[in-house]
């Protein structure tokens, strides 16, 4: 019986040491990801959708209250809680990414980019704000979202973005490029 276990043991230390760490954070950032849409579903079913595309106020209306129910459910989230450990992985594609343009191209996304706004966790993005996508370079390094979210840059952050709610879920500080 110790034998087994020794040998079982063995096992499972060498299957854990081959465990490769970016796909054990993806995964990891995948569930919390989740958990967040399970804590949304609940919600949801607490809002009555809008059935008329033609009211807009509807639909705002709609939004707002979906997002303020959210913020009250997730009130002491803190930045990074929903990226975790693959936030230095995240700062690393989003230096590298900025490395590989040009002068031209980072100048030209500097330009796109609002400055000097802090956004938090839980505060409705600013609707008088461009929705300043990540490039698509970009975004096919980044970990797939569900398409209830979305990544969007603003200044030297990477945010985590609820579409419906129009809601920053996470925030990712410190990612200010460099320019050339």
């Amino acid at each position: 019986m110790s034998v087994w276990l020794l040998v079982f043991g063995l096992a499972l230390t060498s299957a854990q040491e081959r465990v490769n760490p970016t796909a054990e954070a993806v995964a990891a950032f995948q569930k919390r990801d989740q958990t967040y849409l399970d804590l949304r579903k609940d919600l949801t079913k607490k809002i009555p959708e809008v059935k008329e595309t033609g009211g807009p106020g509807k639909i705002s209306a709609r939004e707002k209250a979906l997002g303020q129910a959210i913020a009250t459910a997730r009130e002491g989230s803190k930045p990074g809680e929903i990226f975790g450990d693959l936030s230095s992985m995240l700062r690393e594609i989003l230096a590298e990414d900025w490395h590989s343009r040009s002068a031209a191209d980072q100048k030209g996304a500097l330009s796109e980019l609002p400055k000097n706004l802090k956004l938090t966790i839980n505060q409705p993005y600013p609707t008088t704000l461009p929705l300043a996508t990540a490039p698509a370079r970009l975004l096919a390094r980044l970990p797939k979202l569900p398409e209830e979210l979305e990544y969007r840059l603003v200044d030297q952050q990477l945010l985590l973005r609820d579409r419906d709610a129009n809601l920053v879920i996470d925030v990712l500080n410190r990612t200010a490029p460099e320019t050339k």
